[in-house]
């Protein structure tokens, strides 16, 4: 059910395209007891006319119950479904000046209501955020006879809404908190980096632009098929960022831009070079036998054989 209103100066126009036989049926009327639409508007101007301040002296209002709560209704149960919303408005429905007509002309019925908002002490019903009370009248009325509510489809869609964002909020951490893990043991290269993420069911998918050249990463979580921009899940993971933490491509399979190109190049000849040097180092290390005789032990071995040389000779 959609409540739907609003003040308006009237004319004749309106209360004709209101008051149409052709179209439906009337539903309901107050203090009035004219017959044509021209009638029922001269009925009114004779009450709005007590009020010269105003410039939008009558309220048109739409009721439609959803198209399958509408075609079960009788004519009876509209009545009441009209006067629940009109109260539900703070409306008197006893001395107040209107009329409802009933739309069948199109499969969705709905009820058009023209209010004189100028009561007979020359006083206006007002108006202030009137549209917004109207959905909620609309709404309370679809709770209280069971029926469907455009306001809570809206409210249910929300929440809908807010529980996906929520998962997907989970799974972007989730995905983050493994290229963490997978940084942390440092990866050096582009394809090491994918293959590890890759262990962890979480697939990277290159995507490039027009001229071909790689541009970034979509992520696929494996476990759920769910995927996103790399940068959505955070922007360290986006490709940049992943060619300033010094990973680069050392098979070159890719076509990168210019800028990438430079960035890639750099991180591998720094890689490079730390390598070349952690390989010297293990060149210069020697390593040492225990058990082979260290230089800085001195033999007294000659020594000794001299001493007992000499004893026997004294002797």
């Amino acid at each position: 059910m959609i409540g739907k209103i609003k003040s308006c100066i009237g004319g004749f126009s309106l209360f004709n395209y209101v008051i149409d036989d052709e179209k439906g049926m009337e539903l309901l009327r107050n203090n009035l007891c004219g017959e044509t639409s021209i009638e029922l508007m001269r009925e009114m101007q004779i009450i709005q006319n007590l009020n010269q301040k105003a410039t939008n002296k009558l309220i048109s209002m739409v009721l439609s119950p959803h198209v399958d709560d509408g075609e079960k209704f009788s004519k009876k149960q509209l009545q009441n479904l009209t006067k629940e919303f009109l109260k539900e408005l703070e409306i008197d429905v006893e001395n107040s000046q209107f009329i409802a007509f009933l739309h069948t002309e199109k499969r969705h019925r709905h009820i058009h209501i023209l209010l004189n908002r100028v009561d007979e002490n020359g006083k206006l019903f007002q108006d202030h955020h009137i549209g917004k009370k109207a959905q909620w009248a609309a709404h309370r009325v679809a709770e209280k006879n069971g029926l469907i509510s455009a306001k809570q489809i809206r409210i249910d869609k929300i929440k809908a809404a807010e529980d996906i964002k929520s998962d997907f909020k989970n799974i972007r951490r989730e995905i983050y908190q493994k290229h963490l893990r997978v940084m942390e043991s440092k990866p050096m290269t582009m394809e090491k980096y994918l293959a590890e993420m890759l262990k962890k069911n979480i697939k990277l998918i290159p995507t490039s632009n027009k001229q071909g050249e790689l541009q970034g990463f979509r992520v696929r979580n494996m476990e759920n098929q769910t995927e996103m921009k790399a940068s959505e899940v955070h922007r360290n993971m986006g490709f940049k960022n992943l060619l300033d933490s010094g990973l680069f491509f050392k098979n070159g399979n890719y076509n990168l831009n210019n800028t990438m190109q430079k960035l890639n190049e750099d991180n591998f000849q720094k890689n490079e070079k730390d390598w070349s040097n952690a390989e010297k180092k293990n060149n210069n290390f020697v390593s040492q036998n225990i058990f082979a005789p260290s230089p800085y032990i001195v033999d007294h071995t000659a020594d000794e054989l001299k001493r007992k040389r000499k004893k026997i000779f004294k002797r």
